[in-house]
């Protein structure tokens, strides 16, 4: 069935994401346009895998059908260009196909609305009631208006906005050679080509279209990202940069051929735009992301404003104009003079950029950030959502007294998820993830041996609760 969660509808092809299905998605969404009176353009892009062009084909179906005017990219795009172009053209929606990192079997849809945020709760909870309210009845017959469907580039604006975003001299000035990868995603042409574009020495690798990825997930995760280390080490560059499979996300290879930990690089890149580059306004990050921003908001004097997963609860701040900068766990970040949504490449250019001014390796500037706020060690651990594990899971999120390392757990909230406040600087979250089977258990700690510890605990909670005890 169609669940509309943090990152949009995510599914198996053929299983729960199906032709009919999507078809079914794009008529709910339709109607809750109609009751909100939202009337004007509609954007539609895709990204590399299997079927997504075709699902985008199906939504021109339906919204020409419906008489809204329909603009598809010509290829498939990331989702902050797609982002970009909605708000840019003043569309009153931005649909795209994609299952950013998920595995080469999924499939899904994100929906923007026209400032160029993902769909907000509210509506996202509009259009699943109204899709569950249409799931009986006949499907309608689909007549496409052909005069109403157009085919754009959608890219101009978006690599105008890299231009001038990014500092391409200090990057040129510092000689720096840069490797890529886009992980078979959407940012191949786009991350790779504004470098070359700028001069910057670059070489790429997984720069092909191709939907099964390779045979592993478009996630940047250290084991995903060896192709990029040992091109790294092979082509003496000085850092390497990569994004997931939709580009919304990033991941940093450092000279020494090492990927860095998602929460170290954002932890860096915050530090970068607030003290160096002076970012005005709070800091933002979701619930499971490393309290190390919450020192750097601190010690800029910033407000912090922590909000449950889910990029959409972010952007909101940003359009608040109460954030900034936000960022989530997952190597997610957003600026709020660029836009309210996560993106990957300007993440990754920004790197190069902060290794280019700060004159300085990857493993300095890390030094340097424990050095200004002191070490915190984060890790995510993913459990498959057996029965077993969601019968636990359930049984944790009711008691009200837990007991961690021998002592009663200090703080405890379930408002997203069961978070385990141990120590003013231990924590452990466990939550269901929305987009996939799985249970996410995350830990930060002032030290990798309590790091270890507490998600050993964190296991041993689930299994006793498991057990009935």
């Amino acid at each position: 069935m169609i669940h509309l969660s943090t990152s949009g509808w995510r599914g198996v092809v053929g299983q729960e994401l199906t032709f009919r299905n999507v078809r079914l998605l794009l008529e709910a969404t339709v109607q809750v346009l109609r009751r909100r009176r939202l009337a004007g353009e509609v954007v539609v892009s895709y990204d590399t895998r299997l079927l997504s062009e075709k699902f985008a084909q199906e939504a021109v179906s339906v919204f020409t059908h419906h008489g809204f005017l329909t603009v598809v990219s010509e290829r498939d795009l990331p989702s902050p260009c797609l982002a970009w172009a909605v708000r840019e053209r003043g569309a009153v929606l931005g649909v795209t196909f994609t299952a950013s990192h998920n595995p080469a079997e999924y499939n899904g849809v994100k929906l923007y609305v026209a400032s160029g945020a993902p769909a907000p709760l509210e509506l996202c909870q509009e259009v699943q009631g109204q899709a569950l309210a249409l799931r009986d009845a006949p499907e309608p017959f689909y007549v496409p208006q052909r005069e109403l469907g157009r085919r754009a580039t959608l890219t101009e604006g978006y690599l105008g906005a890299l231009e001038r975003e990014v500092d391409w001299d200090a990057i040129r000035a510092r000689g720096l050679k840069v490797a890529v990868d886009p992980l078979y995603g959407t940012s191949r042409e786009f991350l790779d080509r504004v470098l070359l574009a700028h001069g910057v020495p670059t070489v790429a690798l997984h720069g092909t279209k191709d939907p099964y990825f390779g045979g592993y997930a478009p996630e940047c995760t250290p084991a995903n990202l060896e192709g990029l280390r040992e091109l790294v080490r092979t082509s003496g560059a000085h850092l390497g940069l990569a994004t997931d499979g939709d580009a919304d996300r990033f991941g940093i290879v450092n000279h020494a051929c090492r990927a860095v930990a998602p929460s170290v690089a954002i932890a860096l890149l915050v530090d970068y735009l607030v003290r160096r580059r002076g970012v005005g306004g709070g800091v933002a990050r979701t619930t499971g992301t490393s309290r190390l921003v919450d020192r750097i908001a601190a010690r800029h004097g910033r407000e912090l404003v922590e909000t449950p997963v889910g990029f959409h609860f972010l952007a909101q701040e940003m359009l608040s104009g109460r954030v900034g900068v936000a960022a989530e766990e997952s190597a997610g970040l957003g600026i709020s003079t660029h836009l309210p949504e996560r993106d990957g490449i300007l993440a990754a250019l920004l790197t190069a950029e902060m290794v280019a001014v700060e004159g300085a390796t990857i493993p300095e500037l890390i030094r340097r950030l424990y050095e200004r706020y002191g070490a915190l060690f984060f890790r995510r651990v993913q459990l498959p959502f057996t029965e077993k594990n969601r019968t636990a899971f359930k049984r944790l999120l009711r008691q009200r007294r837990i007991t961690m390392l021998g002592q009663p757990v200090r703080r405890i909230e379930v408002t997203d998820g069961l978070f385990l406040g141990v120590s003013e600087d231990a924590w452990v979250l466990l939550r269901q993830a929305t987009t996939e089977p799985r249970l996410r258990v995350y830990a930060e700690a002032p030290t990798t041996g309590q790091l270890h510890i507490l998600v050993r605990e964190a296991r041993r909670l689930l299994a006793s609760s498991g057990n009935g005890r």
